[in-house]
């Protein structure tokens, strides 16, 4: 459970762990420097139940590093990523996924989520449910047949702790440098972690309740934190595709990715103003071009931004 000044919600959030009937859990929470009291009452929770366990980053590094942190902290064979601001639907919820990884053994556990705030249901992208799905077609059905990402949330899924460790080892250079990775970092973990699972097992069933509060990021997009983030994004996705020579899905992420800045004048502007980021842009862009069979009509926005950029 990552934490960033979310005092108003982590009791809620903890009580609803802790109230599960599944009790041999561990409760990971990894506060990322918050300057509200929301490491105080972590601490109170600490101390009174030994299963909540807190990592205190000594400075705000952000979501990417602060869910790896929590990766690393754990003991557990199976993982699951929990915002602080949301809940569990059912006491039962845990124990239900515990039970379908006994039954299964597979490498993830996917379920439905529901967003609180629009009461829209999101559900599971499987094609299949309660058969286990093995690679390609594991990989192969996290996008829809023009290869868009259908599947590319990182909380509606329980996962073997060695899947994810694996994707850790790919994220190293982006953990611990200095760029602070919050927008889209649950979307490369999707990604990997299917990616690099063997079985994975659907469930149709509502299992976690999202609650997007007016501080989270969501509710606060279109910054420089955010630009940055989509680079990375775009640079990661060229490391896993690439090597594994998945143009295909490389080719419509580069078409998005024009079309994203050159409709966006705050993009542009911010790009255009720093030299290293321009030049990172610069280049992808130049690769996207070269490499991955852009379509005529789709190169328009490639070639004005490579000339923009140049």
């Amino acid at each position: 459970m990552p934490v960033y000044n979310m005092e108003k919600y982590i009791s809620r959030a903890l009580l609803n762990i802790q109230n599960q009937t599944l009790k041999d859990i561990e409760i990971v929470v990894v506060n990322d420097h918050s300057n509200d009291n929301s490491l105080e009452i972590i601490k109170n929770f600490a101390k009174n139940d030994s299963r909540v366990k807190l990592i205190n980053n000594q400075k705000n590094r952000g979501l990417l590093f602060t869910r790896a942190m929590g990766v690393l902290h754990s003991s557990g064979k199976y993982l699951m990523n929990f915002d602080a601001d949301d809940e569990l639907i059912g006491e039962d919820a845990l124990e239900f996924l515990y039970n379908q990884t006994v039954s299964t053994k597979a490498d993830i556990i996917s379920f439905d989520i529901i967003n609180k705030n629009t009461k829209i249901k999101i559900e599971n992208p499987c094609k299949e449910f309660n058969n286990i799905i093995k690679q390609p077609t594991l990989f192969k059905s996290i996008y829809t047949k023009g290869y868009k990402l259908k599947d590319f949330l990182i909380w509606n899924k329980l996962i073997k702790k060695r899947i994810f460790l694996k994707a850790y080892k790919l994220f190293n250079n982006y953990i611990y440098s200095n760029k602070k990775w919050n927008y889209h970092e649950d979307n490369i973990w999707s990604i990997l972690v299917n990616k690099l699972s063997s079985t994975k097992f659907c469930v149709r069933k509502l299992i976690y309740k999202y609650n997007c509060n007016n501080n989270s990021l969501i509710n606060n997009r279109y910054n420089e934190n955010e630009f940055n983030n989509i680079i990375y994004r775009i640079d990661m996705l060229q490391q896993i595709y690439t090597k594994n020579m998945n143009y295909k899905y490389m080719r419509l992420e580069c078409i998005s990715l024009s079309r994203n800045i050159y409709f966006n004048s705050r993009f542009k502007a911010y790009i255009k103003s720093n030299l290293k980021l321009k030049e990172t842009s610069h280049s992808i862009l130049k690769s996207c071009l070269k490499n991955y069979k852009i379509p005529k009509k789709k190169e328009k926005y490639l070639k004005h931004l490579i000339a923009f950029f140049h």
